[in-house]
């Protein structure tokens, strides 16, 4: 196959071809003569043929260029199209949601996430705190939300907010151990998502520590943790906005009737080496104007 090592030659002689000038494939194409007379020797010296032939009319296409003549107008309208389909695609954003914060926070503003950006596809992703430990992460998203203490090395982190824990379980549960101090846990079984460095946290700042053969049991993700959790299995850690409904229902308790600071937050987090298209870093924005508003109301909630 013969390469053709400047495509603009190509456009030169779609404009002479159309013309049948040398002068007026020069106003065209903005250019000048010399340069449109160098694009065709330049093309027919690649090709080894003539293009043209000079009659008292101006230039006429040979039956080479005629050849030639269809096939790169049929090129340059498919060109054409292609670049017109790429011009009207809509911008997609991919965020990576933990499960609880989607459905606690994002759910109810996703109209407003959308009439924000209604020429932007933005896909909300399920992720279950892993986003920050995946081998490819721009594979999966542009960006995300994660759980945990920051200094993930090959991400940029924002923590959106500071976070108070609860201890919670079921009414039954907390009846049937007698919880009533933060050292009764060491009697309890222990639900966790990952690992329990949580739960250390939390039993360092009660005074007290977890038992070398501590009941635990690790769950696949929050909204599983909670159902079992109001189910009896036993008790969470969680933050404590999220589950201000449960408590206020009665379907889960507080037995010791305060919450706690804690060193993990929610994060906003983009991995690094690729820097954020314009639309994606607009949706960022959306989600950190989110996270403001949440965090006034966690400011102004009375603290326990």
């Amino acid at each position: 196959m013969v390469r053709i090592r400047n495509i603009n030659s190509i456009h030169v002689f779609d404009s002479v071809a159309r013309f049948g000038s040398v002068t007026r494939a020069a106003q065209y194409c903005g250019s000048t003569q010399s340069s449109v007379s160098y694009h065709i020797k330049k093309l027919e010296t690649d090709l080894g043929v003539v293009l043209f032939r000079r009659t008292a009319h101006g230039l006429e296409l040979t039956e080479d260029g005629a050849r030639l003549a269809i096939h790169v107008d049929a090129g340059l309208q498919q060109i054409g199209a292609g670049i017109a389909l790429v011009a009207r695609r809509r911008a997609e954003v991919r965020v990576a949601l933990v499960p609880m914060f989607a459905s606690r926070l994002v759910s109810a503003r996703i109209g407003d996430l959308r009439q924000s950006f209604p020429d932007v596809d933005v896909t909300l992703l399920n992720h279950n705190n892993t986003f920050v430990k995946l081998p490819d992460p721009h594979a999966f998203a542009d960006f995300g939300i994660q759980w945990g203490t920051g200094g993930w090395p090959k991400f940029e982190a924002e923590k959106l907010w500071d976070e108070r824990l609860v201890a919670v379980c079921s009414p039954g549960y907390q009846a049937m151990l007698g919880l009533s101090e933060p050292q009764d846990v060491q009697r309890c079984t222990l639900l966790h998502v990952d690992d329990k460095r949580m739960w250390a946290e939390w039993m360092k700042d009660c005074g007290t520590e977890l038992r070398p053969d501590q009941p635990n049991m690790m769950l696949e993700d929050r909204h599983f943790q909670l159902s079992s959790t109001m189910n009896g299995l036993g008790i969470s850690l969680f933050a404590e906005w999220l589950v201000q409904g449960e408590l206020k229902a009665g379907s889960l308790v507080n037995p010791f009737q305060r919450s706690y600071p804690t060193q993990f937050s929610y994060y906003l987090v983009a991995p690094h080496g690729r820097p954020l298209s314009a639309r994606a870093r607009q949706v960022r924005e959306w989600f950190l104007g989110l996270a403001a508003g949440r965090e006034q109301q966690i400011l102004s909630a009375p603290s326990s």
